[in-house]
């Protein structure tokens, strides 16, 4: 299915989503000569961090390392407030993702599920249906989301709707290069058997390989393909 993106857009609410969820596909495309291009919606730490701002510049280093690793390209920054994403107005949130959508010009955009734990997930993930939402001249042609390791786990255990992919891309090939991008994220790492660790990654990976008979894959769930 890949062979239909050319310009695509990783959405992430978080620095080190977008390695959690696509850093397998990513290299895959970049690798077809796609461009891809990654969008952290928050400032990535103004609440765990309060008042740090030397943590959101490592995390932002991080970010641009491990993307740098995979051939993707790191968007300008955004000032959303990390874990507070609530607090913004719907409308505006809708604003400013349709603006970089549109202005991008991407025919494919992947997001965070709204079945995720995390609340930002669920959030960015709305205002993402609505700037992708299909209208005459609308350039987004196949919305996908993407799990993410120590959220989408637990909204399949506390939420009423699991996540449900029905598209796997198998990264067999792409897998170390995944799990090295992560390593550039030392700010997120955590020790096995923590989801977010370097082992508990490939082990998600080869589990969701082994549900479409490859040895690895990335899982997501198609939206919408037009």
């Amino acid at each position: 299915m890949i062979n239909l993106f050319n310009k695509v857009l990783v959405i992430a609410a978080h620095p080190d989503d977008e390695i959690l969820g696509v850093g397998g596909t990513i290299p895959l495309l970049v690798k077809k000569k796609k461009q891809v291009d990654v969008l952290i919606f928050t400032d990535g730490s103004s609440t765990q961090y309060f008042n740090n701002d030397a943590i959101l510049e490592d995390k932002f280093i991080e970010a641009k390392n491990a993307n740098d690793h995979l051939g993707s390209n790191l968007l300008q920054r955004q000032d959303f407030p990390d874990m507070r994403l609530d607090t913004v107005a719907h409308v505006d949130k809708n604003i400013a993702l349709s603006k970089i959508i549109s202005e991008g010009g991407y025919d494919t955009v992947f997001v965070q599920d709204k079945t995720d734990i995390n609340k930002d997930h669920g959030e960015i993930f709305e205002s993402t249906l609505v700037a992708c939402r299909t209208y005459p001249g609308q350039k987004v042609n196949h919305l996908l989301s993407y799990y993410v390791n120590s959220s989408t786990e637990w909204g399949n255990l506390l939420k009423k709707e699991p996540f449900n992919p029905n598209v796997f891309v198998d990264i067999s090939e792409t897998i170390d290069a995944k799990l090295e991008a992560m390593s550039h994220y030392e700010t997120e790492l955590r020790d096995f058997p923590h989801p977010r660790s370097l082992k508990a990654m490939r082990t998600s990976a080869q589990y969701f390989g082994n549900m479409v008979g490859t040895e690895y894959a990335e899982p997501f769930k198609l939206i919408f393909s037009k």
